[in-house]
């Protein structure tokens, strides 16, 4: 075996391994909460969307800042005004869920799982297209197809999650 075949057999293994690990610790609870098994559910309106700038003068970006009026679905609660996405506009109105940590609102239904399924495709995409590129340095044809396939379908995935969860 050569050092390139080796190299494109452990390191997307060993990216593939590291990034799962830290995956489930960072989805798992926005998966949770999409699928209503965690949380209190409601229904936000979007109440404001303040424009904030990070970075220096060179990589400056423009960030949004974004409270919702949540309203319980348990109405002996009292309605809050707490923290959101930044992909809402003002006076949006949306079924949400209230974090366990009662420190933000998620999207619910369709739109939370679409969102909370980003980053996973996202990281899954990236994985696909390693392995198709050291499939392309190797030559094996059968793994060329393989990844080729699995990247189009995680492609496709995350375009679907940009547009319905965003």
């Amino acid at each position: 075996m050569t050092v390139g075949v080796v190299l494109c057999l452990i390191v997307p293994a060993g990216l593939f391994i590291w990034l799962m690990a830290g995956l489930v610790e960072v989805v798992t609870p926005e998966l949770r909460t999409a699928f209503g098994h965690a949380g209190t559910p409601g229904t936000a309106t979007v109440v404001s969307c303040e424009p904030y700038t990070v970075g220096s003068w060179r990589s400056r970006q423009t960030r949004y800042d974004c409270e919702a009026r949540f309203v319980f679905d348990d109405r002996s609660k009292q309605p809050i005004v707490v923290h959101t996405v930044p992909e809402v506009k003002v006076g949006e109105v949306f079924p949400a869920v209230l974090t366990p940590e009662r420190d933000r609102v998620l999207p619910a239904g369709e739109r939370g799982v679409w969102r909370a399924a980003l980053v996973p495709s996202g990281i899954a995409f990236g994985l696909a297209v390693m392995a198709f590129f050291c499939a392309l340095l190797t030559g094996s044809r059968k793994m060329i197809i393989w990844s080729g396939a699995l990247g189009s379908l995680l492609l496709i995935v995350m375009i679907v999650a940009i547009v319905v969860g965003t």
